[in-house]
C-alpha cells in the first residue's frame, strides 16, 4: 500500500479483507441467541431484541474504531482500516434491518394467537441462509413449514426438535419457541397445499392469519 510502484498488489489483499470483513459481520450478528424459553413468547421476542441491538451497538462501535485510530496514528499502512470500518457499518446495517423486519412479523403473530406447546417438532431438512424445513406433528398430514429466525440454524444444531412453544395455525403458520430458546417464524413451504389449506380454512381463521399478517409472508 505504501509503496508507488507495486502498489496494485495490494488489490486482492483489500477484495480478501471485504470479503472476510462480511463473513465477520455476518457471524456476530446471525450467531443463535439460546435463551431461556418459556410460555411467555413475548418476552422472549423481547430478549431477541435487546440481543440483536447490543451486538449492533458493539459492531457499530468497532467501526468507529477502526475508521479513527489510523487517523489518530497517521500511519499510512493502517489507513485500509478505514475502509474495513466503514464496510462494517454498511453489512451490520443490511443484516440488522431484516432481523428487525423479521421480529415485527414475529411480533404481529404474537398479537394474534396464543401461544400453545407442541410436541414433536421434526428438522426435515436444512435450507439456503440458515433456514430450515420442520413439521410440527407426526405423519405427512403435517405441512412442511420454512421456520426463519434472526440467527442462523442448520438440521445438526440442538434444541430444535422435540418440543416447543407454537403460537399460529398448525397449517397456515406462526411463530415457534424452541427448546434452545430461538424464536422462529413459520410458513409453509408448499405455496400449492397452502392455498388448498387456505380456502378449507373458515372465515375466523382466515381473518385471524390476516390480522397476524402470515398470508402475505413467503417461506
Amino acid at each position: 500500500m505504501a509503496s508507488d510502484t507495486v502498489y496494485l498488489l495490494a488489490i486482492p489483499g483489500m477484495v480478501c479483507l471485504l470479503v472476510l470483513t462480511i463473513l465477520a459481520v455476518r457471524r456476530v450478528q446471525r450467531r443463535r441467541i439460546g435463551l431461556p424459553t418459556d410460555a411467555d413468547l413475548r418476552r422472549l421476542l423481547r430478549l431477541h431484541r435487546v440481543v440483536v441491538l447490543r451486538r449492533y451497538a458493539a459492531l457499530l462501535a468497532l467501526s468507529a474504531v477502526l475508521c479513527t485510530v489510523p487517523f489518530v496514528l497517521d500511519v499510512g499502512v493502517l489507513y485500509p482500516l478505514v475502509g474495513v470500518g466503514i464496510g462494517v457499518t454498511k453489512v451490520v446495517h443490511y443484516f440488522l434491518f431484516g432481523q428487525l423486519a423479521l421480529l415485527r412479523a414475529q411480533s404481529r403473530v404474537l398479537s394474534v394467537y396464543a401461544p400453545e406447546f407442541r410436541d414433536p417438532v421434526r428438522i426435515v431438512l436444512g435450507l439456503d441462509n440458515g433456514t430450515l424445513c420442520v413439521r410440527l406433528g407426526q405423519g405427512q398430514r403435517w405441512p412442511m413449514m420454512v421456520a426463519r429466525g434472526v440467527a442462523d440454524h442448520d438440521a445438526r444444531q440442538q434444541g430444535i426438535e422435540g418440543g416447543g412453544w407454537f403460537a399460529g395455525d398448525d397449517e397456515l403458520g406462526g411463530v415457534l419457541a424452541t427448546q434452545g430458546g430461538d424464536l422462529l417464524l413459520l410458513v409453509p413451504r408448499d405455496g400449492k397445499q397452502r392455498a388448498s389449506r387456505r380456502s378449507r380454512a373458515d372465515a375466523a381463521r382466515r381473518e385471524r392469519e390476516r390480522r397476524a399478517g402470515l398470508d402475505r409472508r413467503q417461506p
